[in-house]
């Protein structure tokens, strides 16, 4: 669900400078998802207080702040949550219990740094880029 997330920010991001609202519909076509993925995703999304709906007519979602403010990191750990130190790749009780997995060091090091990455990226990437047509 948080490459969904990123992709529903994503499009929100393109729209927040003119204050535009996307209904979850919108959202769905414009990044080719599922519409009631999206809308769940949406609701999370709101709960943390990264989005705001409005219904009814010129209802919709809009970023709840400026896109250069929320990273895409906060978005992903939103949904995936951190990860579990003692997790491994063989299952519960291999890592932490005696000598660590084979993958171990590789997993984590790539996880670090996926992380360190998206701490980086905001959404404000995609406020002047558009999908191409």
């Amino acid at each position: 669900m948080s490459g969904c997330a990123v992709a529903a920010m994503s499009a929100l991001a393109e729209h927040h400078q003119n204050g535009e609202r996307l209904s979850s519909q919108q959202i769905a076509e414009s990044r080719n998802l599922s519409q009631p993925l999206v809308a769940k995703v949406l609701t999370v999304l709101s709960q943390a207080d990264f989005v705001v709906g409005t219904r009814g007519p010129g209802g919709g979602y809009r970023l709840a702040r400026p896109p250069s403010q929320i990273t895409v990191h906060d978005v992903v750990e939103l949904f995936e949550g951190h990860r579990d130190p003692s997790a491994c790749p063989f299952g519960p009780g291999w890592c932490g219990v005696g000598d660590p997995c084979p993958l171990h060091d590789t997993l984590f090091g790539m996880a670090d740094a996926a992380a360190s990455k998206l701490q980086k990226k905001t959404f404000a990437i995609f406020a002047t880029h558009s999908k191409p047509q």
